[in-house]
């Protein structure tokens, strides 16, 4: 069952609100709540290419200063807070391995006794980190149509799927979480950064890396 075959007659609701009092968008609001029952809408999402160059970090001595979390439904193990500039890391990034070993949810506990354990010893323990993912843009929309009505544009990202955050998805999660998800179904919409705006209308997307609904 495709993405765009995900439909029924139901009318929708959509809230929009300023996500903090002290950033101001004219009148554009920061976050679009959309509560989408499956109807087509005509949506289009697409990924613009995260950095892929890994960031190589060395722990030596003293702690590490690093909190870690797990992704659910992406698996990946993420930095969650840095209070202070280590290399070139910043929250969000992926943990993807530990000594060469590649880290996920499933292994994470164990790999962070090695962690400790190694820096006891003495022994320093090399991280490896990825980037945190791109932004799932908004590609394009009906003019006209209920999404625009709801005040989202290309301007927006999709950020979670019935309180899912799908930022450390891919496209495929996330078309298939569309289709199965129970409805009515909360999307939430948020404005994207300007540089990421330009690069999306700069680059070439396959077909293969566009979701629809």
């Amino acid at each position: 069952m495709s993405v765009s075959q995900a439909r029924s007659a139901v009318r929708f609701i959509t809230i929009a609100f300023s996500m903090s009092s002290t950033i101001e968008y004219d009148e554009t609001p920061a976050i679009i709540e959309y509560i989408w029952c499956g109807e087509s809408v005509g949506l289009e999402l697409a990924r613009p290419a995260s950095a892929s160059t890994p960031i190589v970090y060395a722990w030596a001595s003293g702690p590490i200063g690093i909190t870690f979390a797990t992704d659910y439904f992406s698996k990946q193990v993420i930095a969650k807070r840095i209070p202070k500039p280590i290399a070139s890391l910043s929250a969000g990034c992926i943990l993807h391995s530990v000594n060469g070993t590649p880290v996920k949810m499933d292994n994470y506990n164990e790999m962070m006794v090695v962690l400790q354990s190694g820096q006891a010893a003495g022994v320093t323990q090399t991280l490896e980190f990825l980037p945190r993912p791109s932004p799932v843009s908004v590609k394009s929309i009906p003019p006209g149509g209920v999404l625009e009505q709801a005040g989202v544009s290309t301007d927006y990202e999709l950020v979670s799927i019935n309180n899912i955050n799908v930022v450390y998805l891919t496209m495929d999660q996330i078309g298939r979480m569309l289709v199965e998800s129970s409805k009515p179904c909360h999307l939430i919409f948020g404005l994207l950064k300007e540089d990421v705006v330009a690069q999306l209308a700069a680059m070439a997307i396959s077909e293969n890396d566009i979701v629809r609904v």
